[in-house]
């Protein structure tokens, strides 16, 4: 009796101590961000104090090139229309996760979130307290269904589904195999990359094309590698069509291929503009990749919370297409990337 007494004792203990810390851990996350907030007024460059709203923006993956580029186009259109964005968890030594980072922006008093919505109860509860607190919040990209954001604006996942999976049968006619086959590739947790995959396998029915699929788990681009190595190097004979629904994805099967010289063994269709994806598809490594328009979704993000604010309502959806880029438009995202960089150099 006396052990399981200590046992408990000892376990309610370290239980305590996990508690503090990580209540530790979040107060320290506030202070830092406020620091930062306010690190903006000393700057001189972007003095936060002279905007009237302030909005927090909070993606799945912040290190992903898409939340990157909708970042940036977040903070210049904000800034038009006398609002600073802020992505919050950016430069902090701690990682946090989602839900935390969502508790710190709540107490910071923000004027309004844009949060990479899912499916989780406790996501769908912290929206709930942050519109207790006054704080509206917009999805984008994936929704919290049920929950109390004010607007969803997200992208027509099941049409591009589609054109993926006419992309495939195109490329699967030109080969000389009577029955091609494609493999897509998905990253974990990505419920936009669910509905993709659900428009693709009903656009492929009857085609005779034989389709596989493998979800990826990683973390870092150089696991991402690793992990579509892996599984590539499964294969016996490279597959005819490889379908990547994650930039991420996109770069390290391209990446594989240029490797292991397989260049012109596979077609290749991807997701997203980087820099490396356009490359492939200039040499020809990558048949084609759907690109989001970063600026239009930024565009409608800022508005819908300006809207919310100001006059107390907005559209609960704002839609934004998939841009279609392959060797016959390529050129046109090269060049401006190339301006891009010029104007930056001359800032």
């Amino acid at each position: 009796m006396e052990k399981k007494a200590k046992r408990k004792k000892v376990f309610l203990g370290i239980l305590l101590v996990f508690t503090l810390i990580m209540f530790a851990l979040t107060i320290v996350g506030l202070v830092i961000f406020n620091i930062q907030v306010s690190a903006y007024e000393a700057s001189g460059i972007d003095d936060y104090t002279t905007y009237s709203k302030l909005f927090a923006y909070i993606p799945d993956d912040p290190n992903s090139t898409v939340s990157q580029n909708l970042y940036q186009e977040l903070r210049g259109y904000g800034l038009q229309y006398d609002c600073f964005v802020e992505q919050i968890g950016s430069d902090l030594a701690a990682s946090y996760s989602k839900e935390e980072l969502i508790s710190i922006a709540i107490k910071s008093k923000v004027s309004g979130i844009i949060l990479e919505g899912d499916s989780s109860e406790e996501t769908a509860a912290l929206i709930k307290q942050a519109n207790d607190a006054g704080i509206p919040v917009v999805t984008v990209m994936a929704d919290s269904v049920g929950s109390e954001r004010k607007s969803f604006i997200g992208l027509n996942n099941y049409s591009a589904g589609v054109e993926y999976g006419r992309l495939i049968i195109s490329a699967a006619s030109r080969e000389s195999d009577s029955e091609a086959n494609a493999l897509v590739i998905m990253s974990s947790g990505g419920s936009n990359e669910s509905v993709l995959f659900t428009a693709i396998q009903e656009t492929l029915q009857g085609s005779g094309i034989i389709l596989d699929s493998v979800v990826i788990e990683s973390d870092s681009a150089f696991s991402a590698e690793e992990k579509i190595t892996d599984v590539l190097d499964e294969y016996t004979q490279i597959p005819d069509i490889i379908v990547c629904l994650s930039d991420l994805n996109t770069r390290s099967a391209y990446q594989y291929i240029v490797d292991k010289n397989y260049v012109g063994s596979t077609t290749i269709i991807g997701y997203y503009d980087s820099d490396m994806v356009l490359e492939g598809i200039d040499r020809g490594a990558i048949a084609a990749t759907f690109s989001v328009d970063t600026r239009q979704v930024a565009e409608y993000c800022v508005n819908a919370l300006i809207d919310y604010i100001d006059y107390g309502n907005v559209s609960e959806y704002f839609s934004s297409d998939y841009v279609l880029i392959d060797s016959s438009n390529v050129s046109r995202y090269i060049e401006g990337e190339d301006e891009t960089e010029a104007t930056d150099e001359a800032a």
